[in-house]
């Protein structure tokens, strides 16, 4: 165990020696308990990954764990692009799970980007905003200078469908996500873009997001038997092989904890 400073809390030295290994791998590890297994062990690195879902089942939760875990186990920093809640509200809820995004920013290992206030015309105290006025191009410049004040390595879009708004059209909106993917892989950045799907059976509302990124990680919620059941299916994985059975998870207070084999025995326990 060492003291890295006296602002930093003491780090387990095994582990960074661990992410660093993992950092030259063309695998990227997500550390979300039991998810790396469906995706062969990892998504392929400087790939971009559709995070869908319909509202309440957790992508914003997995895309936090997801840059989390990069910046604290793997040595990979993150940004995190928040359009729906402020960043003030994403470090105080995820408190609950242990996770001092404060502390990663401080140490920059994270940053992340105000994209809510300016979508909404508000100004910001944070240190990282997307500029106003409001556009796609200004979303996608702030970013690129983001990626390179930290050297990122890994990136979470939170969420798709609110810049959307933004665009004059479906066709605008289309040519922004195809150059948003282009980008990110460009600057060899493992990504998550998350998305609202549309609840009629569609993963995402226009389908261009699906063509574009390299995997589709869909989130999904039933009611049964009177208890509400998460699951999480790998869609696609461009380059990989992967798991073709759905899985559920729990959020506990540890965050996402996909439970491997569960829908399986369920099932079967059903049958006998």
């Amino acid at each position: 165990m060492i003291k890295v400073d006296r602002e930093f809390e003491i780090v387990n030295q095994d582990k960074i020696n661990q992410g660093k290994k993992q950092a030259y791998s063309h695998r990227v590890a997500s550390g979300i308990h039991g998810f790396d297994a469906l995706i062969n062990g990892g998504m392929l690195r400087g790939r971009t990954y559709l995070l869908a879902g319909p509202p309440g089942t957790g992508k914003t939760i997995f895309g936090i764990q997801y840059i989390y875990n990069g910046a604290k186990i793997y040595g990979e920093n993150g940004i995190y692009v928040t359009f729906e809640e402020t960043p003030d509200q994403l470090r105080r809820d995820m408190l609950h799970f242990g996770w001092d995004l404060g502390k990663l920013e401080n140490t920059r290992q994270l940053i992340l980007v105000d994209a809510s206030s300016a979508r909404i015309g508000l100004s910001s105290q944070e240190n990282y905003i997307v500029h106003r006025p409001f556009t796609l191009d200004s979303l996608l410049s702030d970013i690129d200078k983001n990626i390179e004040t930290i050297d990122a390595r890994r990136i979470v879009i939170d969420c798709l469908d609110a810049a959307e708004l933004h665009a004059k059209s479906s066709e605008e909106y289309r040519r922004y996500v195809f150059r948003l993917s282009a980008i990110l892989k460009t600057l060899e950045c493992t990504s998550l873009l998350i998305s609202e799907s549309p609840g009629d059976g569609r993963i995402s509302r226009y389908g261009v997001e699906e063509y574009v990124t390299d995997g589709i990680i869909y989130l999904s919620s039933t009611l049964e038997e009177n208890r509400r059941i998460r699951k999480v299916e790998v869609v696609k994985a461009r380059g990989t092989s992967h798991s073709q059975t759905v899985e559920e998870f729990e959020i506990t207070s540890n965050g996402i904890e996909v439970q491997m084999y569960r829908t399986r025995d369920r099932a079967l326990k059903r049958l006998s």
